[in-house]
């Protein structure tokens, strides 16, 4: 008795911890998970970790690349890998939805959930589309023809993906297209083969042949998120890219309309990385004097003149084989495919990328999970 009386404290604290271990064990080997409910975030994130547990005990069900599973949360709840989902406020209301997972080099695994009235996991572009007000004159998201453009002066299209600052494009089949908030260090080339017309290597201005294209494709092919040396792109920028088909059309230098669309007459099929076009560029305008892509207007009141004020386009000249457009100040011209610039390149995010927060201003940009 004096040796329990003398040591009270440390058989106390011995059975705690012997209990907490059990607990862990039992939680972990089980095959299930706490019914967290702090909140949805939460809940969401516990039907990730449960559906790679599911699927790692179902191995067969695991997608090939570029394909995508999905796993209903009935189908989790009754294996016993998570608990029955309710509504945090009302526990009557159950809650419904599945976990997507994809395989881009690794599984990638997004939750949605739909509690009733309640909640309901939102991607990124349906969040903006269903809380960005679509105006149709001043600063903000206008739809042309079910595409959601992004005009004005400062229209409030900050996104951060990763540790990268961008600006919203448009929206279009649930893509976004950004255009990062500043320059890559890294200079390029449209491209720069010998051009028979002009018997020089001023450049050939075939997209799909080009050294740009080249240029994009090494640098996904070389990013490696490890060094930083020999990385352009964090994990989540390229978990977050899609395949994107992008406009590579040419058009006459004289023909001046600011939608052209010759543009996208052509494309390049499953890219991730580009250009702005033209038309991306004078679009953003709302200075009612920009009629043209030729117009000096077209600079005012467009936030791509905060971004910078020169732009390499995708868009090349039907007038010739080796000439293709940029924006100068404002007014689109041309220059040879040859001569090196350095450039904001653009991606296009998932459909599947998932709303945080952020209201998309300078202060608070949108932050997708």
């Amino acid at each position: 008795m004096e040796f329990i009386r003398e040591n009270l404290l440390k058989i106390v604290t011995f059975i705690i911890i012997l209990i907490v271990v059990v607990f862990i064990f039992a939680f972990v080997f089980s095959g299930k998970k706490l019914n967290v409910t702090k909140s949805y975030s939460s809940m969401e994130n516990t039907m990730v970790q449960s559906s790679k547990r599911y699927l790692n005990d179902n191995k067969k069900l695991l997608p090939n690349e570029d394909e995508t599973s999905k796993i209903n949360l009935d189908t989790l709840e009754n294996a016993k890998y998570i608990d029955n989902y309710t509504a945090l406020e009302d526990s009557n209301v159950k809650c419904t939805g599945y976990v997507e997972v994809t395989y881009k080099n690794d599984y990638i695994y997004v939750p949605y959930l739909k509690c009733g009235k309640y909640y309901e996991t939102k991607t990124i572009a349906s969040y903006i589309k269903d809380n960005a007000s679509i105006v149709t004159s001043g600063d903000g998201l206008y739809n042309y023809n079910d595409t959601f453009v992004y005009r004005g002066e400062n229209p409030n299209n900050y996104i951060y993906v990763g540790n990268r600052l961008y600006r919203i494009i448009d929206i279009k089949d649930s893509k976004l297209q950004l255009i990062s908030a500043k320059r890559f260090n890294e200079n390029f080339v449209w491209d720069d083969r010998y051009n028979k017309e002009k018997d020089s290597n001023v450049g050939i201005n075939d997209y799909n042949k080009s050294r740009l294209k080249e240029s994009f494709e090494n640098i996904l092919k070389n990013n490696n998120v490890n060094d930083n040396k020999n990385s352009y792109f964090s994990s989540q920028e390229i978990e977050k890219m899609a395949n994107y088909d992008i406009c590579i059309g040419k058009r006459s230098s004289k023909f001046g309309d600011i939608n052209s669309s010759n543009e996208c007459n052509v494309t390049s099929p499953n890219q991730k990385l580009s250009l702005i076009t033209v038309s991306d560029y004078a679009r953003a305008s709302i200075d009612p004097n920009c009629k043209t892509i030729f117009d000096k207007s077209c600079m005012n009141y467009n936030y791509f003149s905060e971004i910078n004020s020169r732009f390499r386009t995708i868009t090349a000249t039907s007038d010739n084989t080796y000439q293709v457009f940029y924006i100068n100040n404002g007014v689109a011209t041309l220059t040879r495919a040859s001569i090196s610039f350095s450039t904001n390149i653009v991606i296009y995010l998932d459909a599947s990328s998932l709303y945080q927060s952020g209201d998309g201003t300078i202060e608070k940009p949108y932050i997708i999970r």
